[in-house]
């Protein structure tokens, strides 16, 4: 059985899905090289947007004490690349995307932006194949780790916050370098701490790369 059937069965796919799930995990590189082929990112953009209703209906519900801006902070840690990045390696997602030549060379598998898009994708077939419930279902399941364990807002960590709490010496984010073009950049920013440089992230954002960042920071100095 390929390792694309088996993903789908594990999310929860129809054997009809299995074409969806297939396109879900179509980086642009791979259609280069294979004509024909349709990449992820329609199904990247859908999934993008069905997210953050989820995200929102789902904080909005469970915290009702939380202001708008508590929930907004809550939600972009929920569905920042790194948070979908984690998802996309504990599915396996990076043995199983479609790489062209140019992304296998450059270690496409790893790259945090590929693997969000993939998990986005993911979620945007859901919502194709069976509309929000299909969605939401698929959404339970990628985030059950940070949504069942417990009814405390603080599970949902902001990691800049989490890092400046943690070691409150001087924390200072440099911004290294991006790629990409204007409207499908990556940025990537490395933190120090007391002079140390202890975490290097990417993002769509500035923000969302200094999350990463503030994120393996912290991995480093809890080791």
């Amino acid at each position: 059985m390929s390792s694309i059937r088996l993903l789908a069965e594990r999310l929860g796919f129809s054997p009809s899905d299995e074409r969806l799930v297939k396109q879900a995990l179509t980086h642009s590189s791979y259609v280069n090289d294979n004509p024909g082929s349709l990449d992820n990112e329609r199904l990247e953009f859908l999934g993008d947007a069905v997210l953050s209703l989820l995200c929102s209906s789902h904080l909005y519900r469970r915290f009702p004490s939380l202001a708008e801006g508590q929930l907004s902070r809550l939600r972009a840690n929920l569905v920042c690349e790194a948070a979908l990045t984690a998802i996309a390696r504990l599915f396996d997602l990076p043995t199983i995307v479609l790489l062209g030549r140019s992304a296998i060379g450059s270690n496409g598998a790893a790259r945090p932006r590929i693997l969000a898009g993939c998990a986005e994708a993911l979620l945007g077939a859901a919502y194709l194949v069976g509309g929000l419930p299909r969605a939401e279902e698929l959404f339970q399941l990628f985030y059950a780790d940070m949504l069942d364990n417990t009814d405390d807002a603080a599970a949902f960590p902001d990691a800049k916050s989490a890092l400046q709490e943690f070691r409150p010496e001087a924390v200072n984010y440099t911004l290294i370098g991006y790629s990409g073009p204007d409207h499908d950049r990556t940025y990537r920013v490395g933190v120090s701490v007391d002079g140390r440089t202890m975490g290097i992230g990417e993002g769509r954002s500035k923000k969302q790369a200094e999350q990463a960042a503030a994120a393996e920071a912290l991995r480093n100095l809890r080791a």
